[in-house]
């Protein structure tokens, strides 16, 4: 039986030039230093490795200033794997090596996205280990919620409406701290997106109630949590994410500011799966 948070293998990618000049962020994140920024890649490239995860590295291409991006790419649940169409038509491209090694050199079991009017990220999909959350809204519209319900038809998929929202995408909203341990940005739009997948769930988590959006980009890999450092998160998160965490989880703190997009960073440069010879159901021990 396999955890479904256990992984062997992690697809990263380089960082292109272009990514300083005409990369997708908010206007108020300010200048980008492109050589500090690849000095964050490869803190992240080092932990990684330190979480026992083999790395597949793709080259950077300049004419997809976003490609260091590659959690938008891609939905990877067991054996399976779905290819997304990125909302924004500009990034629709980067899809093309990321499906070539998952089917080709990976030979996973790879679906796509059937209807051309779907647009799909990776980064509205959150899957909690026991169920899926498809995030409705900015880069992701129904028909490309309905395509991750048939790719993982084996597992309960709830679509959330968060049109409505500030969120770019519904894991810059939320992410999964730990078994059963579900980070929650603050904000109303959160409270009510929080309320709605309540209502819908096929199980309970706890809620753990950060103040920054920043603070809730991390990621639970082969039983480590990988988070921003302390000044990154605000002294509150940190101080929640020490008592919510299990005690003898281990976890390595980074800093990632100059990676960061719509504040976060460490979640949407990673691709983990698991790859084993022969594929079973990825059962969940969660209630």
């Amino acid at each position: 039986m396999a955890s479904p948070f256990h992984f062997n293998y992690a697809i990263i990618c380089r960082i292109p030039q272009s990514f300083a000049a005409r990369s997708i962020r908010p206007k108020d994140c300010g200048e980008v230093d492109i050589e500090k920024a690849r000095e964050e890649y490869e803190t992240i490239r080092e932990v990684l490795k330190n979480c026992d995860v083999n790395l597949i590295e793709l080259q950077e291409d300049e004419n997809y200033p976003d490609c260091c991006f590659v959690e938008d790419c891609a939905v990877v649940i067991g054996g399976t794997a779905l290819i997304t169409r990125p909302g924004d038509s500009t990034r629709q491209g980067e899809v093309g090596e990321i499906r070539r090694v998952l089917k080709q050199d990976m030979r996973l079991i790879v679906k796509e996205v059937g209807d051309a009017k779907a647009t799909l990220d990776g980064g509205d999909v959150l899957f909690t280990g026991k169920e899926i959350f498809v995030g409705v809204g900015k880069r992701t519209n129904s028909q490309g919620a309905k395509a991750v319900a048939d790719a993982f038809s084996d597992h309960v998929v709830s679509l959330l409406d968060i049109k409505g929202s500030e969120l770019e995408h519904l894991k810059d909203g939320f992410s999964m701290a730990g078994r059963e341990i579900m980070a929650v940005a603050p904000g109303t739009d959160c409270t009510l997106i929080l309320k709605k997948m309540q209502e819908v769930a096929s199980c309970q988590y706890k809620v753990m109630q950060l103040d920054s959006r920043r603070a809730v980009d991390m990621l639970y890999v082969n039983g480590r949590l990988i988070h921003h450092v302390r000044n990154e998160m605000g002294d509150h998160s940190y101080g929640e994410l020490m008592k919510a965490a299990d005690p003898d989880l281990k976890r390595h703190e980074m800093q990632v500011n100059h990676l960061s997009a719509n504040g976060r960073a460490i979640s949407r440069m990673v691709l983990p799966f698991l790859k084993l010879k022969h594929y079973k159901h990825i059962i969940s021990s969660l209630p």
